[in-house]
């Protein structure tokens, strides 16, 4: 191939796959459509293409125009019809395996908060720039309007920075862009200027031709071309090659792949393509390597580190012997007993797991109130009526417990009267149930007499609501509804209310997938089925799935947890 075939006897230069380049045009007017047949072309010539998407419909590119063959092969990290799931804070795994594994990705960030996609494209972007081998690789940021503002406040500073250098130095380390946007206005200048090659189909605000005026100006005779913007046809478009001569006008060839964001028509019912098996992609081994594993605590790491250095001071003071140089008369202390080092190397080993698995974000969702540690002290014992009691309605005496083992109790009293299975309640805690952290925090539970468990599960025993000052109220049906909400990953949270709302009926995987708009072929239904069936909300029927009562019938709270399938 010689080069990329987007027209009827239009062949661009391979050289676009290493340029910067830009595509502006007013919705509806075929900017994703000739962003696509880029990527096809590029896909063509072997080389990885990855693509931002913040609208949620890039999956298209994996089944054919009418959806009866298939597409590209290229997985979709994310999103509703996503292979695998995308977490926010995985922008450098996800950088890492694309630049190790010379992988194609649709990162599909539709389900991100505003903050979370800054933080996701950042981390992914300045990670995947350094790492870059020299490997010819092209990005495609769609609406990059969204996270490439021509406002640059404090919190977007440091992202535009990062794709800006891309943009302006990426050529050298084999990185091309594409930046797609509806508002050529809100794109941000200093990145949009920087541009080798640009694409311009149909526009007609005032503003936004006024800012691609800005650029072709010093590049061809702008006042004839911006007069015919408003009337291209769709997909019809002006290429602005500087180094290349005249301006160009053509118009690009059909998509060969599904295009997922056509608007529905009234009365259209949605139906999913048909998607590509990904034969030779390992999209376990993709999941596993784009996934956190820091789920542990969201304390302060900087006070978990100096509580770290505290305990490792004592633990040498303890094993080392004393300086013998000159004879000082010293009061001579306790010595320290085999039990108390093998105590402190406990807690220095506690501490280092805590750092290694620190959460980058405090847990999301309703929380009880904040329950407060109270060290042991060495008081002389007192009678009960003089007792005092701490500030939060602990006793004062109350065994000091670390930070995730009081989150674990806290979730047990907020969910009481019901019992929570082992990974229910670490849905709740928003704790990982695997590994030596948990055990940890377990057995300090059980040794303070908190923990009230049988074969039904878990709650907490009368001194276990005493350490909270009291037992909270049981939560309502919808309450506690609102509770798994709050704690289960979003497309979660989706296919729950479909349930709920369903309920006592059953769904079938497929009307389960249509009610929350998640594709049922990928890897993401399956992680999102999985996470409620083994919280106990949902269970497998002769006719489909169901809500489980636990989420229905307040009375039978205590009793819900203990159906197969939790």
């Amino acid at each position: 191939m010689n080069g990329l075939h987007v027209a009827e006897g239009v062949d661009l230069p391979l050289e676009l796959i290493t340029s910067s380049n830009g595509i502006l045009a007013k919705k509806g007017a075929g900017k994703t459509s000739a962003a696509v047949v880029l990527l096809e072309e590029m896909h063509q010539v072997g080389v990885p293409v990855i693509v931002v998407d913040p609208k949620g419909d890039w999956y298209g590119i994996r089944t054919s125009v009418d959806g009866d063959r298939p597409g590209l092969p290229i997985p979709v990290l994310g999103g509703r019809h996503g292979d695998v799931p995308l977490d926010s804070t995985a922008g450098e795994l996800v950088a890492d395996l694309l630049v190790d594994q010379k992988l194609s990705a649709i990162l599909d960030v539709s389900e991100f908060t505003k903050a979370e996609l800054r933080r996701f494209l950042r981390a992914f972007g300045d990670r995947f720039y350094r790492r870059a081998d020299r490997t010819p690789t092209h990005f495609f940021l769609e609406e990059c309007h969204e996270y490439l503002p021509q406002q640059v406040r404090g919190e977007n500073a440091a992202l535009v920075e990062t794709w800006q250098r891309i943009v302006k130095q990426g050529r050298f380390k084999g990185l091309g862009i594409t930046m797609a946007s509806q508002r050529s206005a809100a794109v941000n200048k200093d990145v949009l200027t920087q541009i080798d090659n640009l694409f311009v189909l149909r526009t007609t605000a005032p503003q936004d031709r006024d800012a691609i005026k800005a650029w072709i100006d010093v590049h061809a005779d702008s006042k004839s071309i911006l007069a015919d913007l408003p009337t291209l046809q769709t997909g019809e478009c002006w290429l602005w090659q500087p180094e290349r001569g005249e301006p160009l006008k053509f118009r690009f060839r059909m998509r060969h792949t599904f295009d997922a964001g056509t608007t529905p028509r009234i009365g259209e019912i949605a139906s999913s393509p048909t998607r590509t098996t990904l034969a030779d992609v390992d999209l376990d081994a993709i999941a596993a390597a784009i996934t956190p594993q820091r789920e542990t605590s969201s304390d302060d790491a900087a006070h978990l580190r100096a509580e770290n250095i505290r305990l490792r001071r004592e633990l040498a003071a303890a094993t080392s012997a004393p300086p013998r140089e000159r004879i000082v008369e010293i009061p001579v202390p306790a010595p320290v007993d085999a039990a108390t080092i093998d105590a402190l190397r406990r807690a220095i080993a506690d501490l280092s797991a805590a750092v290694d698995q620190l959460a980058a974000d405090p847990p999301a969702g309703p929380t009880p109130r904040a329950v407060r540690a109270v060290p042991p002290t060495t008081k002389p014992k007192t009678s009960p009526a003089e007792e005092p009691a701490s500030t939060n309605g602990t006793k004062a005496d109350a065994p000091a417990l670390r930070s995730g083992a009081q989150r674990m109790i806290l979730a047990l009293g907020r969910m009481a009267p019901l019992r929570l299975t082992k990974s229910q309640w670490g849905t709740v805690a928003r704790l990982k149930t695997t590994g030596g952290t948990w055990s940890t925090y377990l057995s300090d539970i059980r040794r303070a007499g908190f923990l009230d468990e049988n074969t039904a599960g878990y709650t907490l025993t009368d001194a276990g609501f005493d350490y909270l000052g009291g037992r909270p109220d049981p939560l309502t049906p919808r309450e506690l509804q609102a509770h798994y909400r709050s704690v289960l990953r979003r497309g979660a949270a989706a296919m729950l209310d479909a349930l709920i709302n369903a309920y006592p009926d059953s769904l079938s995987r497929e009307d389960l997938g249509a009610a929350a708009d998640i594709a049922t072929t990928g890897g993401t239904f399956s992680t999102y089925l999985s996470d409620l069936t083994r919280n106990g909300l949902a269970r497998k029927t002769d006719t489909g799935l169901v809500a489980t009562d636990i989420l229905m019938n307040g009375a039978e709270l205590e009793h819900a947890t203990s159906s197969p399938g939790v």
